[in-house]
């Protein structure tokens, strides 16, 4: 047998075998990969806080539990250690804030704190005022990206209120809705932080986790 009807034989023995399987033998020998997605249906999307990304220090800092405001109090930190330590200005530095769960009570004004006292309790300030209100106008101005949940905003009467209202369908949408409204200057509403963060890294934001 010469090696070209030995090769004829073998490649009639896989085709066979590849018969058996459903695959097809050219598949099998030169698989091609599959054709790459139509750019209009893969086009990325742009929500508005992307458009402010720039520089080339650029972090987010993520909470979803109160821990005394952290995640922004880290904010101030990075931008004042950058500048002070570093010489790396504020316009050459991206920071986010990204806040879900009960963290983003630190996002209701005052309004809403008075109004629900169990906001407070929940935070672990029990008050009024909303007590950082000041520390989120100062990041604001200082172009800190400030987003707060779109999910955990829809959910936050069953967080925020009084324990005994908190499975009152009625009461709960019309919590979210307040709330959404009440939200401190400067705060920005995503559909879910948990996709957010991963367009955040995509961009080059590093992750600091402030949760506690």
């Amino acid at each position: 047998m010469t090696a070209h009807t030995a090769r004829r034989d073998f490649l009639g023995r896989l085709a066979t075998f590849g018969a058996t399987l459903g695959v097809l033998p050219g598949r099998a020998l030169d698989a091609a990969p599959p054709p790459a997605a139509d750019a209009a249906t893969a086009a990325a999307v742009e929500d508005p806080w992307m458009k402010r990304v720039a520089g080339t220090q650029r972090v987010v800092f993520h909470s979803h539990l109160p821990t005394d405001g952290l995640a922004l109090r880290w904010a101030q930190t990075f931008l004042d250690t950058q500048k002070t330590v570093y010489g790396i200005r504020e316009e050459d530095c991206t920071v986010m804030v990204g806040l879900n769960g009960r963290s983003i009570g630190w996002f209701f004004n005052d309004a809403m704190w008075a109004k629900y006292p169990t906001v407070g309790e929940v935070m672990g300030m029990p008050g009024t005022r909303n007590p950082i209100t000041e520390s989120v106008a100062i990041l604001a101005r200082r172009n800190v990206l400030l987003l707060a949940c779109g999910n955990s905003i829809r959910a936050s009467g069953g967080r925020f209120l009084p324990a005994e209202q908190r499975a009152d369908r009625e009461r709960t949408t019309a919590f979210a809705d307040e709330a959404r409204k009440s939200l401190l200057p400067g705060v920005e509403v995503v559909p879910a932080m948990i996709v957010t963060l991963q367009q955040a890294q995509d961009r080059g934001l590093r992750y600091v986790y402030a949760g506690g």
